[in-house]
């Protein structure tokens, strides 16, 4: 029986639990992403044939405008990091990892906002896959993602198209960048 770990918001989680589970996998819940690095901890390795990190919940603060942003950032988005860290010491080879983004308040959101949100998970997405053993594969999916659909996505069968599919190809265009950035010192 497949095994998948689901982080994010509690009634989504459990929703798209639910859809996995209808398709004969079990499935671990996590209502809180800070969680997730014991959840895996305790799991052990090749515990999970995937991971899904959908939207946390997120109290966005601050006094002006950047600030609310940068505190956003700094502790929402970012905070996806650690917990993808975690989870690939528990995923088995092959496995999938799932990201679908958030919506934000008004106060914070803005085009610009969302293509940065969506870029950083896609670099967050390129180092997992530079960390994991092999053959990791990996889907962005847009907030509008039903249950369903994302399910069917953890699952391979479809589903909605994601935003992107990292592939070997943009990982190898990435990590040419990446080194591209990088200077040296001797």
């Amino acid at each position: 029986m497949p095994r998948y770990l689901v982080s994010g918001i509690s009634t989504l989680v459990s929703d798209v639990a639910a859809v996995l589970q209808e398709h004969g996998a079990e499935v671990e819940q996590v209502g809180d992403i800070a969680d997730v690095p014991r959840v895996c901890a305790d799991a052990g390795p090749d515990a999970f044939d995937g991971y899904v990190q959908l939207p946390a919940s997120f109290t966005v603060d601050g006094d002006t405008a950047i600030q609310r942003v940068h505190h956003f950032f700094a502790d929402g988005v970012l905070a996806r990091f650690p917990a993808v860290e975690a989870a690939l010491r528990a995923l088995r080879p092959d496995a999938r990892i799932t990201f679908v983004l958030g919506v934000l308040p008004a106060e914070v959101s803005t085009q610009d906002d969302v293509a940065a949100r969506a870029a950083l998970v896609r670099v967050l997405g390129h180092a997992a896959r530079a960390d994991a053993r092999n053959g990791l594969r990996l889907s962005v999916l847009d907030a509008g993602s039903t249950p369903k659909e994302i399910a069917l996505t953890v699952l391979g069968r479809g589903g909605r198209q994601p935003v992107s599919e990292l592939s070997e190809e943009s990982y190898a265009e990435w990590r040419m960048e990446l080194l591209g950035m990088v200077w040296a010192e001797t």
